[in-house]
């Protein structure tokens, strides 16, 4: 670039600059409200995937026991979880015979062995195969395809954590619900933001209308004469993001959230802070360009 040009657009930040400070209260006001819908975009945001990350944690635990009759053969046993590992819904089984199932059982209770050997108390507990579906919703799907095979004599009988399916319902309506939020509260920003930085530049422009028109006469092009405002809306942009990340990081001060599962895995805040520049930055770009493109069109200098 060459020097007198360097030195032109240096000015022309300068003016820019000028622009915010000689309307200080409507600059705070713009880039504050900006923050403002943004940090909550930002908040809804980590509460989506901290939903997501607890519905990912819990999904595993929500599944079928299917408790197999001690008539069971192991062939059996063999053909209906492969039968069951076919199904398209299906997306782990695993089989627990009944010395497994004691072995784990005296795991979590040791103090329990002495009623086996004192007493010479058998097995009581029978074999089971845990099934886990893609959706909680889907198990219906596998219990009428029980009920409906020749496995069904097999079954002594069927378990589900019905708790856990209850709680996993809610928090896909929530995630669902997030999801939704994300979307209006993005449509929410572009088109405020839009019309406040819009604001913004039209009152710029009519406190430097004679420098833009002196700009003219000399034969400026229009690229130098839109540059310092659409900087100008790339500003309120820019430091809106940064302090809306601000007031996420205190938000977020002193809460735990490494104790959620996969919550650091999903959560990059890096990545989430230059999109959110980038679309901002646009955005303030696009809202500049059309406040003062509006006004060279009225105005009455020759356009060159």
């Amino acid at each position: 670039m060459r020097p007198k040009l360097r030195k032109n657009y240096r000015r022309l930040a300068q003016m820019s600059l000028q622009n915010i400070s000689r309307n200080l209260l409507l600059s705070i006001a713009t880039t504050v409200m900006m923050a403002l819908i943004l940090f909550i975009f930002n908040v809804i945001i980590v509460l989506n995937i901290l939903t997501a990350a607890s519905l990912d944690a819990i999904g595993d635990k929500v599944d079928l026991l299917l408790y197999v009759s001690e008539s069971a053969s192991l062939y059996e046993i063999t053909e209906m979880t492969a039968d069951l590992e076919s199904i398209p819904v299906v997306k782990s089984i695993t089989y627990t015979s009944k010395e497994a199932a004691l072995e784990e059982f005296l795991t979590l209770y040791p103090d329990q062995e002495t009623l086996f050997t004192d007493y010479g108390i058998e097995n009581p507990l029978p074999a089971n195969i845990q099934v886990i579906t893609d959706d909680p919703s889907q198990h219906s799907m596998v219990t009428d395809y029980l009920e409906a095979s020749a496995y069904s004599d097999l079954l002594m009988d069927i378990e589900s954590s019905d708790e856990n399916q209850e709680i996993v319902s809610r928090l896909m309506s929530v995630t669902n619900f997030t999801e939704k939020l994300i979307i209006g509260v993005i449509v929410t920003f572009i088109f405020g933001s839009l019309l406040m930085i819009m604001n913004a530049i039209h009152l710029s422009i009519f406190t430097r209308k004679r420098e833009i028109q002196v700009m003219q006469l000399v034969g400026a092009k229009q690229s130098m004469i839109r540059f310092p405002f659409m900087l100008e809306g790339a500003l309120y942009s820019i430091i809106a993001v940064l302090f809306s990340f601000l007031l996420l990081i205190i938000f977020l001060e002193g809460t735990d959230l490494a104790s959620f599962a996969n919550f650091q895995e999903n959560f990059k805040p890096g990545t989430l802070l230059g999109l959110e520049l980038l679309g901002s930055t646009l955005v303030g770009l696009i809202s500049s360009f059309i406040a003062i493109t509006y006004y060279l069109k009225r105005t009455l200098v020759i356009q060159k």
